[in-house]
C-alpha cells in the first residue's frame, strides 16, 4: 500500500469525475458531491441532508445507489466509511493521472441559466430530471418531502418550480395553493406534471396556480423548452417591473425638481422671465416675444400682475417704451446667443427706479433677469 502521496478532496472528486464519466458517461450531480465530501470528512448524512434541505432517507437511498455503483467500476466494495481510505490507497496512480485529465475531458455545464426546484416522491424521476437539468446549465434541488420544500422555497427562491400532482403525504395541488397564498412565493412559476391527461387534472392544476402541465412520459427536451420558456417571460417581467419602478424614480425626483425650481423662481429677490420667440410663418423671422413665465418680483418692478404678461402678444412696442430698441436687441440674443447686458430706468409720477437687465438666449427665446439698483425719488 502506497500513500506517502497525499491528494485532496478536489484531486480526488476529479478523479471520481473522470472514471464515471470515461467508463459510464455519468455526470455526478450536486447532491452526489456532497455525499463524496462528506464521506470524504466523515461526516454524517444528516449534515448532507441538513445543508442540502433534503430528507436523510433520499441522501441514504442516493448514497447507496452511489456506492454500488463506484464498487462496480474500482471492483472492490466501496462504502462511505472506505472511501477516503481507498482513495488514499490509490494516490500514487490518480496523482499520476491527473494532470493527464484535461478539462474536455470532464463535462462542463453550460452557462448557468436559471435556479429550478423540483419536488417529487420518486427518486428516479427526481435523478432524471436534475441530472437533464444540470446538464442544460439549471441549477436544481429537489426533494421528495413537500414540507422541506416548502422552506427550501422560502430560504432559496426559485426560478420556477416543477410539482408532482398526486403525491402521497401532500397532494401537488395543496403545495401550489399554500405557495400562491404567500406575497413572498406567489409569483413563482408552478409547472406540474403528471401520468394523468386527465381534463379534470388539468383545469384543476391551473385553477390552482400552475403556468404548465406536462404529462408523463416526458421527453428531456419538453421540459426543458418548457422550463427556458417560463424563465424567458419572468425575465420580461422582472425587466418591466424595473422599467415602471425606474420611471416612478424619474417622475418623483422630477417632481421634486420641479418643485425646487418653482420655490427658487417665486421666491427669488430678482426678477425672473422667459420670454419665447414668435416667428412669421413664411419668413421665420422674429416678430414678437411672448412671455412663459414670470416670478413675482418681476411683475412687481414693473408695477404690473403676472397675468398681464402671460400668453399676451405686442411685446414689440412694450419693450422698446421700455428700453428704445430693446426688442431688437432681444432678437439679437435670440439669434446670435450672445447674452446682453444693459441698465435701464423706469419714472412715475413720485420715483425713479433703475435696473440692471441681463438677457441669456434660451432654446428660442430668451430668461432674462432684472434686479433693482437703486431708488431715486
Amino acid at each position: 500500500m502506497n500513500i506517502d502521496i497525499h491528494i485532496t478532496f478536489e484531486e480526488a472528486l476529479a478523479w471520481v469525475e473522470f472514471i464515471l464519466q470515461s467508463k459510464i458517461d455519468k455526470q455526478l450531480t450536486e447532491v452526489e458531491k456532497a455525499i463524496l465530501k462528506a464521506a470524504w470528512e466523515q461526516e454524517t448524512y444528516n449534515k448532507v441532508a441538513d445543508d442540502l434541505y433534503l430528507s436523510v432517507g433520499y441522501i441514504k437511498d442516493l448514497a447507496s445507489q452511489l456506492w454500488k455503483c463506484m464498487s462496480n467500476l474500482l471492483e472492490t466494495k466501496v462504502t462511505k466509511s472506505s472511501f477516503r481510505y481507498l482513495l488514499l490507497e490509490r494516490s500514487t496512480t490518480i496523482a499520476y493521472i491527473l494532470p493527464e485529465i484535461q478539462p474536455s475531458n470532464i463535462y462542463q455545464q453550460e452557462e448557468y441559466k436559471g435556479n429550478i426546484l423540483i419536488v417529487d416522491e420518486i427518486i428516479n424521476n427526481l435523478d432524471f430530471l436534475t441530472y437533464t437539468l444540470n446538464k442544460q446549465g439549471y441549477k436544481v434541488q429537489n426533494f421528495t418531502d413537500s414540507n422541506l420544500a416548502l422552506i427550501a422555497v422560502r430560504n432559496n427562491r426559485p426560478d420556477v418550480i416543477l410539482l408532482e400532482v398526486n403525491r402521497p403525504e401532500s397532494n401537488g395541488y395543496q403545495l401550489c395553493s399554500t405557495l400562491k397564498s404567500d406575497e413572498a412565493t406567489s409569483d413563482i412559476p408552478v409547472i406540474f406534471f403528471s401520468s394523468s391527461n386527465e381534463l379534470f387534472d388539468k383545469v384543476k392544476a391551473f385553477k390552482v396556480g400552475g403556468v404548465d402541465y406536462i404529462t408523463k412520459p416526458y421527453q428531456p427536451e419538453e421540459v426543458v423548452a418548457r422550463i427556458q420558456a417560463k424563465l424567458n417571460l419572468q425575465q420580461q417581467k422582472f425587466l418591466l417591473r424595473q422599467e415602471i419602478q425606474q420611471q416612478q424614480k424619474n417622475t418623483e425626483m422630477l417632481r421634486q425638481f420641479r418643485a425646487f425650481l418653482t420655490s427658487v423662481f417665486n421666491n427669488s429677490k430678482d426678477g425672473i422671465a422667459v420670454i419665447e420667440a414668435v416667428r412669421d410663418a413664411l419668413t421665420g423671422e422674429i416678430k414678437d416675444f411672448h412671455y412663459l413665465l414670470v416670478n413675482p418680483i418681476f411683475a412687481k418692478l414693473l408695477d404690473k400682475k403676472r397675468e398681464d404678461f402671460i400668453s399676451k402678444l405686442g411685446q414689440q412696442k412694450r419693450l422698446n417704451r421700455l428700453v428704445p430698441g430693446l426688442f431688437e436687441e432681444f432678437v439679437q440674443v435670440v439669434e446670435t446667443g450672445e447674452t446682453l447686458e444693459q441698465k435701464f430706468c423706469c419714472k412715475t409720477d413720485t420715483q425713479k427706479k433703475c435696473y440692471d437687465l441681463i438677457a441669456i438666449k434660451l432654446g428660442d427665446g430668451i430668461s432674462i433677469t432684472v434686479r433693482e439698483v437703486m431708488n431715486v425719488s
